[in-house]
């Protein structure tokens, strides 16, 4: 009698908590966005500059034309700091660096001027270039890394389709590393 009554107390309590289970009409649902990152045990490895300020002048009249091929004078450091494993990776040419900015809106390959007002250069852009003269597409091409160091050029040149007029010039770049 106690296990009859034992089982039908159970079998009641399974029929109850279905009723529960129903949803009704004035019920509302609710979504929860999840997003987040799986990551390795990867070192973390930095850029370092060998300045965060590069002045730039130059003569209309001298500049070279966006997209040629140019040496100019100024020259910037670069290097990667981190952890044996950074070091590593540069060893073994693992390592580029990738150059990012707000580029010009005629071939997107060299930074803007982003100095604005009546005394703000015109038609005239910062190109990027390796030590060798070779042209560094913005936002495109990558530099490799070395571990004893690399180099860049920065210049002004003009743009094409445009008429250069004389000013100042800003130009905000980021240097970032990627892993191959």
């Amino acid at each position: 009698m106690k296990k009859t009554l034992l089982g039908l107390a159970v079998f009641s309590l399974f029929v109850v908590g279905a009723a529960q289970a129903v949803n009704s009409a004035n019920d509302g649902t609710a979504t929860l966005a999840v997003s987040g990152t799986v990551t390795s045990s990867q070192s973390i490895c930095a850029v370092s500059l060998g300045q965060s300020t590069v002045i730039l002048n130059g003569d209309i009249s001298n500049m070279e034309a966006q997209g040629d091929d140019a040496t100019p004078p100024t020259t910037i450091d670069l290097s990667i700091t981190g952890d044996d494993q950074c070091t590593t990776l540069v060893k073994q040419g693992k390592m580029v660096y990738k150059f990012q900015g707000t580029a010009d809106g005629i071939h997107a390959n060299v930074l803007a001027n982003a100095a604005t007002g009546a005394d703000a250069a015109s038609g005239v852009g910062i190109g990027l270039y390796n030590m060798a003269g070779k042209v560094i597409a913005l936002n495109q091409n990558t530099l490799a890394a070395s571990e004893t160091g690399t180099q860049f050029r920065m210049g002004l040149v003009k743009l094409d389709y445009q008429t250069p007029v004389a000013g100042k010039v800003q130009g905000a770049l980021t240097v970032q590393i990627e892993r191959l």
